[in-house]
């Protein structure tokens, strides 16, 4: 019977998360003397649980753009085309990082 019992979080978030919907399930259990739970859960459980939930973390930020190496070739191209400056059509690059094909797309799109 031991098997059938989960291990306990060993870490503090997952411990509170756990204590929170144990709570709930305690007062959901139905026994012979008490009516039949409602369906509603309880509130003040269910607001702690679901306040134990936090969001992933933001993805870690791109590197900057001025680190990215860009060819002189893809440059000229997009300035031709595209009717801008040097230092347009190389930012336009470096937001692609470098990808000829994304800029003329964004580009194309803007």
């Amino acid at each position: 019977m031991a098997d059938d019992v989960p291990a306990l979080p060993t870490n503090a978030e997952d411990l509170k998360r756990h204590k929170a919907l144990s709570a709930m399930e305690s007062t959901s259990i139905v026994t012979d003397s008490a009516p039949p739970p409602s369906t509603a859960a309880n509130p003040e459980a269910l607001g702690e649980a679901l306040g134990s939930i936090t969001a992933a973390a933001a993805p870690p930020p791109k590197p900057t753009s001025t680190a990215v190496k860009v060819k002189a070739e893809d440059v000229n191209l997009v300035m031709e085309h595209f009717e801008l400056n040097k230092t347009k059509a190389t930012d336009a690059l470096r937001r692609n990082a470098g990808d000829l094909m994304a800029t003329l797309k964004n580009l194309v799109s803007v």
